[in-house]
């Protein structure tokens, strides 16, 4: 019994064994597919109108990979342009024109594997466009430390940052940045010693690190100088570059360098124009003596006299003149017999003796 016992305890252990084996071969064979995982994505936004590269980053992806773009209400968004992918990274874009088509708000990426293992992102964001149409100041001078600006435009709710940027001298970043509406970012610029040009671009960032750069912002000269006008008579009004400064005497401090169209203008009097200079640190008099406008003496002209005319006037008849009764062709008259007119003159003498 004992040597019986032993027998089926190798069998088992032998038995044993090879199942061991075949489970090790069944895994070399037959190896497990990595889980199919997402651990990050960039950017998490896009704009409309504009094309959007985008890296996602994580595990298990297949060769036959496919993405989608899903939004609750809206139809799936396919991912066509793949440009490369490995099983640990996918590179794909959305053109302009797609994220145009899409509804603006949040979105889910979704990465599908051929074995249908699915997988659903963190929130990718569609924008609209962010889009400048104006800064207040346009200008301002160099060692201006406070220069406060208003950016005005749409799609600008989330900017964050605000920066000036130039290709030489690189960027002048804004400080106070704030956007109380998707139309309107307002900040402050420090340009205490930034260099001079007239080709600063400016760019606004919004809390994804995405910019949009338009406009132009010059930084000029900070020499200054002034104008001090006269007239006479005084109280002309002054114009500087066609704008109103105020009427003479008058002096126009705080001027940056350069020239400008002077113009005074009165009633009563002809203009007065002049090209006027203004230097650094100095202040340039002018004295305008303005000419009396002459008019025309106007010409004495007799006045004519009327001479009353008698009109004739015809009266029209009131009385109808009477429509000729028609008549007959009238015959012609026979000649008279010389005999008949004797004898009828004898017969009324005998008549008369009777009487």
């Amino acid at each position: 019994m004992q040597y019986i016992d032993m027998e089926k305890g190798y069998v088992i252990m032998k038995t044993v064994k090879i199942l061991l084996c075949l489970i090790v071969l069944l895994t070399i064979a037959v190896p497990v597919a990595d889980a199919l995982s997402i651990t990050s994505f960039s950017p998490e936004v896009g704009y409309q109108g504009k094309t959007t590269t985008i890296t996602i980053i994580g595990d298990g992806f297949n060769s036959s990979v496919s993405v989608l773009l899903m939004k609750s209400g809206e139809d799936n968004e396919t991912v066509s342009n793949i440009e490369s992918h490995t099983s640990t990274e996918i590179v794909c874009r959305l053109t302009a024109s797609k994220l145009t088509s899409m509804e603006d708000g949040s979105w889910y990426f979704v990465v599908i594997n051929p074995d249908s293992q699915v997988k659903a992102t963190q929130v990718f964001k569609v924008r609209p466009p962010m889009k400048l149409t104006s800064i207040t100041p346009e200008k301002a001078r160099t060692n201006n430390d406070s220069v406060k600006f208003t950016i005005a435009g749409s799609g600008l709710g989330d900017v964050e940052k605000v920066y000036l940027h130039h290709d030489e001298y690189g960027n002048i970043s804004a400080m106070d940045v704030e956007a109380p509406s998707a139309t309107k970012v307002t900040g402050e610029f420090d340009l205490d010693d930034k260099e001079v040009d007239d080709d600063y671009e400016v760019c606004v960032m919004d809390n994804f690190d995405i910019a949009t750069c338009d406009l132009d912002f010059e930084i000029t000269s900070d020499a200054v100088g002034s104008i001090d006008v006269s007239s006479s008579p005084s109280g002309a009004s002054v114009y500087l570059d066609g704008t109103l400064k105020g009427t003479t005497p008058l002096e126009i401090d705080d001027l940056e360098v350069g020239s400008y169209k002077l113009l005074l203008k009165k009633s009563g009097y002809s203009d007065w124009l002049r090209n006027a200079k203004v230097t650094n640190g100095g202040t340039t008099t002018y004295d305008a003596d303005l000419d009396v406008v002459k008019t025309a003496t106007p010409t004495k002209t007799s006045t004519p006299v009327t001479t009353a005319t008698t009109i004739k006037v015809t009266r029209s008849a009131t009385v109808a003149t009477p429509t000729p009764w028609p008549t007959s062709t009238p015959t012609p008259e026979s000649p008279v017999d010389p005999l008949v007119i004797i004898g009828g003159v004898g017969l009324a003498l005998i008549v008369l003796r009777k009487h």
